[in-house]
Parts: structure tokens; sequence; C-alpha cells
């Protein structure tokens, strides 16, 4: 899948394994809750994504989440029946660590301001519940080949966690490309719009944004 460096940090979680009891206990936290790779201990753990810090780069990163999980068990399910739940745990376990390498290096180059982004809406009770998605996107469709690094991050709102929140950003901002922020209601799509996030201010205003736009969204549909 790629070249692994001779300090990979992969090699550290030889021995290390995510357990059916680690996914059980990520079911039982709910939006929010995550399983991270921490390099220090050598080993997984649950946790919630408001207990880290969003400005760390190796020292704890997370490796699947709570929407991840809801996302990839119907699919398991489908394919698998009574099986499914086993074969969930042995493949998160092995893309943990065929993909950590890869990861690592995604998340030392990502972007000051996206980092800040996160750190924003965290302040607004807004928590990661999934594994930032990091992935080539292809510029210009029919032209020549070209891609651009690209990351999504997916969260819920603390106090309605059926209110979710995607943004889509570049890896690095200096590019100037467009963000996409999505906010929805359960699977029902609530507003968005794009923006260019060349800084942390212009971050900063987003976030509120965000905030902003989900107390609206709730108050009209309060009973």
């Amino acid at each position: 899948m790629y070249a692994k460096a001779p300090n990979a940090i992969s090699r550290w979680f030889a021995h290390a394994r995510i357990t059916s009891g680690m996914l059980r206990a990520l079911d039982r936290i709910g939006p929010g809750g995550v399983i991270i790779a921490d390099p220090y201990r050598q080993d997984y753990r649950v946790t919630h994504a408001r207990t880290l810090n969003p400005d760390q780069k190796r020292e704890q990163f997370i490796v699947f989440g709570y929407q991840d999980l809801v996302t990839s068990l119907p699919g398991f399910q489908q394919d698998y029946g009574q099986r499914a739940w086993k074969e969930l745990v042995a493949a998160v376990d092995c893309t943990a660590l065929d993909c950590m390498d890869a990861r690592v290096a995604d998340l030392t180059a990502t972007g000051f301001v996206t980092t800040r982004m996160r750190q924003h809406l965290r302040r607004y009770d807004l928590d990661l519940t999934a594994a930032p998605y990091y992935y080539d996107k292809h510029l210009r469709p029919g032209g020549p080949v070209a891609t651009r690094r690209t990351v999504r991050d997916e969260y819920a709102y603390r106090a309605a966690p059926h209110i979710t929140v995607s943004v889509t950003s570049p890896v690095d901002e200096k590019t100037g490309a467009f963000s996409l922020i999505r906010i929805f209601d359960g699977d029902r799509h609530v507003t968005g719009w794009p923006t260019r996030m060349s800084n942390q201010f212009i971050a900063a205003h987003q976030a509120y944004r965000v905030r902003e736009a989900i107390q609206a969204h709730l108050a009209r549909n309060r009973t």
C-alpha cells in the first residue's frame, strides 16, 4: 500500500491488537467515541474525542471512530451474517496497522488551519466521531491527471448527537483551495457552504458560523 520508512511507527504496534471489547466499548460510548493509537504505550485504547488534543501529531491519533463503526457494520452484516462482528474486528485491527504509517504521514503534513478548525469546533462542543479520512482529490476531470491531498473530518454535536458536521479541506491550506462544510440532522442535509480557510481567523469565524447554524436549526425544530 505504501513504502514504510525504517523508523515506521507501525513497528511499535506489531503486538498491539484492536479487540472485540474495544469495538463494544466504542458502541457504548456512542457519538464522539474513538479508538486511538498511543505510541508511548505502543497500544490502542478507547476514549472520547473530547479528551484528545487536536494539535497533537504523533502523540495520540484516531484510527477508528463510532461513525466508522455504524457505517461499516451494516455492510459486514450483509456479507458475513452471524460472523459479521468477528470479521469487522479483524478488518479494523488489520487496517489500523497497515495504514498507520500513511496516517501518521498525513497527520504530520496537515496544515495549521485544519488543526485550528478542529480546536475551534471542539470549543463549540463538536467532537470528532470518525478517523480523519485522507484521500487524493482528482482535479479537472477529463484534463491532465492532477490531485490534491484532502481530508474529511466528521463531528457529532455533543448536546444533540443526531446533528453531525462534515468538514472537507485541503491538507495544505496554502493551495488556496475551497473547503466544504456540511451540517446534517440524521440522514437529512440541513445546510452547507464552501469557503476558503486560508488562515486561523477565517477558521475561527467558520466554526462560529457552524455553531450558529446548528443552534438556528435546533430552535426551528424545537417542539
